[in-house]
Formats: C-alpha cells, structure tokens, sequence
C-alpha cells in the first residue's frame, strides 16, 4: 500500500470517523476526514482523493449530493456510500450515480477494509487501462510525429525531457504538422498521463461563448443558463488543457487566462466561489504572436506566462527524408481502413512527393494517400494524385556526379529514396552557395556541417 492513495471519510458522525480513520491509517491509507458534504467539497478542489467514503444522510448536503459534486470533478475517482437505512432504492441510486458500493452502518471494519481495497485496485485498473488508451492512441494517431529525421528525433527526445516536469509549454507550428499529436505524447508521457487530456479549440470558439466553455458558468448567470455548467478548465482537474490556437482568444480572455496562471484560482461565470486550478496548461499556435503583441492584440505579460518551454514541429518540406516511413505507416492505416491491399506508391509518385512542398504538411498528405488508396487497386499511380500537386513544377537541379538516374521497374525502393535525397541535396547546397555568392565558409555555417563536409559533396555533385 502507498501513501499516494488517499481516503476522504465524510459523516457526521464525528467517533464513527474517527474509528474508520484508524482502521484505515493502520492498513497503509492516507486519510482525511470531512465531518459535512460542503467541507468534503472543499477539501476535494484542493486534494484530489483516490476514494471517498461517503455517509448519505447528512445536513445540509447529504452524501448523494456530495457524490454528484465529486463525479464532476474527479470522474476516475470512486465512493463507497455509508448508511444506517438499508434502504435499496437509496442504494440503486448510488450505483446509478456511479459509487462503488453501499455499506450498512454500523459498518464491519473487516468488511470494510475488503471493499476498500477492492475499490483501490478497480481505480488501478482503470488507471491502467486509461494510460493504455493513450498510448494505444498516440501510437495509431503518430503518422505526425513519425519520423527518423535528425529534426524530428530532436522533437521526441525534448518531448520526452519536458513531459517529466510540471511546466507551460508552447507548440508552434505550421498547419497540419501535428501539433495536438505532440500535446497529447507530452501529457501521455507525462505523470498526469492517467488525469485527464481536454482539447479547446480557440479558434471555433464564438466569441460570445468563450469564456463559459473555458470557465464554466452558474444557473442563472445569463438568459438561459438554466443549470451549472462545467467548463474546460473544471474538466481537466489535475490533467491536461490543451489550448489550441490561443492566438485567436480576445484580450479581455486573456486578462482573466493570465490571472488564472498566476493565482492558480478561477471562477466560474455567475459563481462567488474561487475554485482551484491544477492542470497543465499546453498551448498551440501557427500564427506571429510577436508580431500580435507589436499589434496589440496579445499580451505581452500572458505571452512569457506560456512561453516558459517551446516546441517546434518542423514542416515537412523540411524533413523530406521522413516521406518514404510516412507513406508507408499511412498506406498501411488506409489498408486497414479500407479493407484492401495497396502495395507501395510508384517510383514517379514517390518523385512528385520528395518534391513537393507539401503547403498543409502531413494533414495534406495523410487525404492524398487517402484518396488515392480509396481509387488504386494495386499500386499507386500517378492518376491517383490530386491535379494541383501533379501539375506543380519540378525543381531544376540535376545530378551530375556518379549516381545513376533508378529505371522505373526493377528498381528497390531504397534506391529510388537515395537518389532522389542525393538529387534534393545537391539542388539545396547549389541554392545555398548562390545566396552566399559562393562564398563556402559562408555557405557551410548556413548549411550546419564543416567546411570539408562541404567541399566533398561539392566534389560529389560536379557543383561549381
């Protein structure tokens, strides 16, 4: 038994909690006491407690009322109610409302101590089964974040540093490069992988309707909130919010966003109580929020509260040599999917794709190969590409050292791959050395590899 698992015992019963306590405390539980439902509440906004031992009839909020309280709050967490009436319409309603089990009063600490520890190991289970989810998910859903290229290997190994530690991180990113992907690999590596993952898009959110998705609201806190609404941050308890495209909030969200970052504390629209904040918050954006703060339109102040780590996920266009393992990995998903059996890309697509400048990154080339699975039959063919991607212009830069052009057929893939990276190469240090007018010290430092490097892959490719 650890001390991690912690026991909340609410009744009014001041001895009876007392008796519980000890009898839990002497089998390796942490345990607090509560002596009515309000103090449980507020006890559990600030401690999140594995299981709660609940006593129903109690004043002014009776143990149902404080289970329903607790379920929004903490939904993997589990009760056990407590009751001198062995009333079996009470009991179903428990059930129904999620509790474990229901335990007559006065309760047989044996019995007790059994049910307790059956209800731990059931929160381990699902605990268990909840961070299996995640992997599960984040390794059918990677097609994003694949890749064996040095950029991306740099991007795992720092999502792998980060998610070990309690700290606001900033993703930035074209469209499409995956940046919810590396949000969800960073709270499913991270100690809160079993606490849950909530995902807000900034940028769908009404204007009118961002501050009661994000905050919550209280009944009657506007015309037609009839009842409590828990918002974003509520739900992620002692997760994860993920907030997507942060750029797009109003300044007056992000006066109250900053404040939530620094008090921990928020307030629900309509509500008078301050309720904790716990989660981590991770951000997304695409856009120039330097260039909004020259503008006006963010917060200086809110921009260095989010900043505190940064990740960049390089576009595509940027890690081509990453084109060939995605092909495959999303061939083999649509295969999946669809039930057929594509075997590769032709050598001419693979062309069209190591050259393109993939505008919507891996989104755009998972509804490519999509598409193209979808009208293929055994391999993929140059007919089965979209007309814009085929049409665009090839870069000029040929190969004129010793590696040979692949024939169409009878050629492995791996050579059709290193053939066409050679020619890539030799096209980018040809353009590189034109920006610096030729000048090779210049043009190696741009190009990130030593003077010599350079010279014997000039000396490889006939350049200059």
């Amino acid at each position: 038994m650890t001390q991690e698992q912690k026991v909340l015992i609410v009744d009014d019963e001041p001895e009876h909690c007392m008796v519980i306590s000890r009898a839990l405390g002497a089998a390796g539980y942490n345990t607090q006491i509560a002596n009515d439902g309000s103090r449980a509440i507020d006890l559990s906004r600030q401690n999140h407690f594995d299981l709660y031992l609940l006593d129903i009839r109690m004043q002014p909020l009776d143990g149902i009322q404080v289970l329903q309280e607790i379920r929004n709050l903490y939904p993997d967490s589990q009760a056990i109610m407590l009751s001198a009436l062995g009333d079996v319409d009470v009991a179903v309603k428990c059930m129904k409302l999620g509790a474990y089990d229901f335990l007559s009063k006065p309760v047989n600490l044996d019995e007790l101590l059994i049910t307790v520890s059956n209800a731990m190991k059931s929160i381990q289970l699902q605990q268990e089964v909840q961070s299996l989810r995640s992997q599960i998910q984040i390794q059918q859903s990677t097609d994003h974040l694949l890749g064996e290229s040095p950029k991306m290997q740099e991007l795992l190994k720092a999502i792998e540093q980060v998610s070990r530690h309690d700290i606001t991180v900033m993703i930035r990113g074209e469209s499409g490069t995956g940046k919810e992907l590396a949000a969800r690999a960073l709270h499913a590596s991270s100690r809160r992988a079993t606490a849950p993952f909530v995902s807000v898009d900034c940028a769908t959110l009404p204007e009118t309707l961002v501050e009661s998705e994000l905050f919550g609201y209280e009944r009657g806190a506007f015309t037609g909130a009839s009842g409590r609404k828990i918002g974003r941050f509520e739900q992620a308890a002692n997760g994860t919010l993920f907030m997507d495209e942060i750029g797009n909030l109003n300044v007056n969200v992000q006066v109250k966003l900053l404040r939530v970052l620094q008090e921990r504390k928020f307030r629900r629209l309509g509500g008078k109580e301050e309720l904790p904040f716990a989660a981590t918050i991770i951000t997304a954006t695409n856009v120039n929020l330097e260039r909004a703060i020259r503008e006006g339109t963010f917060r200086e102040d809110l921009y260095y509260r989010l900043n505190e780590f940064v990740l960049r996920i390089p576009p595509l266009r940027e890690r081509r040599e990453d084109i060939p393992l995605l092909v495959k990995h999303l061939l083999d998903m649509f295969n999946r999917k669809f039930e057929k059996t594509i075997r590769d890309v032709s050598p001419e697509v693979l062309h069209v794709f190591l050259h393109y400048q993939w505008p919507g990154n891996v989104r755009e080339m998972k509804n490519i190969i999509k598409r193209a699975v979808v009208l293929a039959d055994d391999i993929i063919e140059i007919q089965h590409l979209p007309e814009q991607q085929v049409a665009q212009p090839e870069p000029a830069a040929e190969l004129k050292g010793s590696t040979e052009k692949p024939s169409a057929t009878g050629t492995s893939l791996k050579d059709i791959v290193k053939y066409e990276m050679a020619k890539l190469e030799c096209r980018v240090i040809k353009e590189t050395l034109e920006a610096c007018h030729w000048n090779r010290t210049n043009a190696a430092k741009k190009l990130e590899i030593d003077y010599k490097t350079l010279y014997n892959k000039m000396k490889e490719y006939d350049i200059g």
